[in-house]
């Protein structure tokens, strides 16, 4: 008697999964996330090889080779939902989701950071630099809908007057700075040209770090008097 019921309860412990021929469609809401906290709720739909959604209590696994995700997800109504939470990387996550022997389909991604960029707007204050001898540059990264994108990689660099030597200097040394949660990052641009020579043009450019889309640039010209 004390086998048979050891032996029911390992029965009832056992998981439930999808029977085989079953289908599990997979969708991430939303499929990009800005770096370092970003959520997006990805949703698994169990399907029987009948067509009827499986009962509730069905399990879910879910793996993901970037951030973090729940592990299990239990179906309500045919449904598994878990939170992928984006960890400090940028790139592409892809998501695995698997019941018993069923994989879920299509493949899915979430971008992450720096996946995002698709425009730089760059932008100087001051444009022309007189007596201050320096001028604030900002960048500011947005992804393909106009939203800013924060977290991400931005160098800057100078392109000198070609007639005239370059005597300007940007205080980052063109090392990484990260854009702040409106998609901003400033550096600043100091010229030591002496007074009394004549206009001269530099150029900043500011260039996103290589991502799953690629690099962006964005530049600004700026007026030294």
């Amino acid at each position: 008697m004390a086998l048979a019921f050891i032996s029911l309860a390992s029965c009832e412990e056992a998981p439930l999964t999808a029977p085989t021929g079953s289908t599990i469609f997979l969708q991430a809401n939303p499929t990009f996330v800005i770096a370092n906290g970003g959520i997006s709720v990805v949703t698994a739909v169990v399907t029987e090889p009948a067509g009827t959604f499986v009962p509730d209590g069905f399990e879910v696994l879910f793996f993901t080779n970037l951030g973090r995700i729940d592990p299990v997800g239990k179906t309500v109504r045919g449904v598994a939902r878990v939170n992928f939470v984006s960890d400090s990387r940028s790139g592409k996550a892809d998501i695995t989701a698997i019941s018993g022997g069923v994989r879920g389909e299509p493949a899915l991604s979430i971008a992450i950071g720096s996946a995002l960029p698709n425009r730089v707007q760059v932008t100087a204050d001051p444009q022309l630099v007189t007596g201050s001898r320096q001028s604030r540059i900002t960048a500011t990264v947005f992804d393909e809908f106009g939203n800013p994108v924060q977290n991400v990689p931005v160098s800057f660099s100078l392109t000198p007057d070609p007639t005239l030597p370059l005597e300007e200097r940007l205080d980052s040394g063109s090392a990484l700075l990260y854009t702040n949660s409106n998609g901003q990052v400033t550096d600043v641009l100091r010229t030591l040209a002496p007074f009394g020579l004549g206009q001269k043009t530099v150029t900043v450019t500011a260039t996103t770090a290589s991502g799953a889309t690629g690099s962006v640039t964005g530049s600004v010209t700026v007026f030294i008097d």
